[in-house]
């Protein structure tokens, strides 16, 4: 692939101080991928890795994907990636796209076997493969001669070449290492108004009678409190094969298809947040995604349904 100077990167952190006329973050009312899951974050060379992605179109969408993987590039970002696909293609005259087609939202990559020992030993704490996703809610395809960027992803019904905010491109990046492992966070509890939220339970809530941006202009009736609880386990410390003390921070990220979180962002140790639905969303049925990180890599995410009276 060739350079792709204007991309943001994929699970960036959303904003916690949104200005009342935008948008918050955490509204899913455009096309989203809201995280990727590896099964692997820090893998052995040799050691098959499976990524899944967590994504929603308001528009309901067939979503095409293309995968491409980069080992130990210069730098550690989409560009970074795109760079070294580019000099292994030239190099090897092998295809830059290793898995494309519709609703192929998961990818399995084998780490190569020499990632460790194709770096000198003080490099080797930073060996990583990056894996390079498109997801296009249309027709993706990679043609070089007709537009500036070496893929385009264009609406199905006419053919438009859709703008880079219409589509997301990302990186997620597998620590390759001999013998750390870091297990994804996992949430042991959901918590509605303080009590258990089943997977299975659509709860039936009130709206708001504003459609601003406020949690706190919504009265009582409306104001929910809602907390997806990391297991004690998700929060993980040791040291790391290169002697490195660590103790992971551990976050959740808050999404809805409507509706305004008090915050966006909550801590493992103070998980539970407000949220309330927007009058406009009323007689409508709404997800909720809740989404947990760690800082090396992990990430799980949980999925709940209310319907707005």
């Amino acid at each position: 692939m060739k350079k792709l100077a204007i991309i943001g990167f994929l699970l960036g952190l959303s904003s916690v101080g949104c200005a009342p006329d935008f948008d918050p973050g955490s509204r899913v009312n455009t096309f989203r991928v809201l995280a990727q899951e590896m099964d692997a974050p820090f893998a052995k060379p040799g050691e098959t890795v499976s990524i899944d992605s967590l994504s929603d179109d308001p528009q309901g969408r067939t979503v095409t994907w293309a995968w491409g993987a980069c080992v130990n590039p210069a730098a550690s970002t989409v560009q970074g990636c795109l760079d070294k696909i580019d000099e292994d293609s030239a190099a090897t005259g092998s295809s830059q796209v290793l898995a494309q087609g519709p609703g192929l939202s998961s990818f399995s990559y084998t780490v190569p076997t020499d990632t460790l020992d194709s770096l000198p030993e003080a490099a080797r704490q930073s060996a990583l493969v990056g894996v390079l996703s498109i997801a296009c809610p249309g027709d993706l395809s990679f043609d070089q001669q007709s537009h500036e960027l070496p893929f385009a992803c264009k609406e199905a019904s006419t053919g438009r070449v859709m703008d880079l905010d219409e589509y997301v491109v990302g990186l997620k990046r597998i620590q390759v290492r001999s013998t750390d492992r870091n297990q994804n966070p996992q949430v042991e509890q959901v918590l509605f108004d303080g009590q258990e939220w089943p997977e299975e339970e659509v709860k039936q809530v009130v709206a708001c009678d504003t459609d601003g941006n406020d949690y706190k202009a919504c009265d009582s009736t409306s104001q929910h409190k809602i907390g997806a609880r990391p297991t004690a386990a998700s929060v993980e410390s040791g040291r790391t094969e290169f002697g490195v003390d660590f103790t992971e921070q551990v976050i959740i990220e808050y999404y809805a298809t409507e509706g305004v979180f008090e915050y966006e962002i909550k801590v493992a140790s103070d998980p539970v947040t407000g949220w309330a639905a927007r009058k406009s969303a009323s007689g409508k049925d709404l997800t909720l995604w809740m989404v947990v990180h760690d800082d090396r890599g992990g990430a799980s995410w949980v999925e709940r349904h209310v319907h707005v009276q």
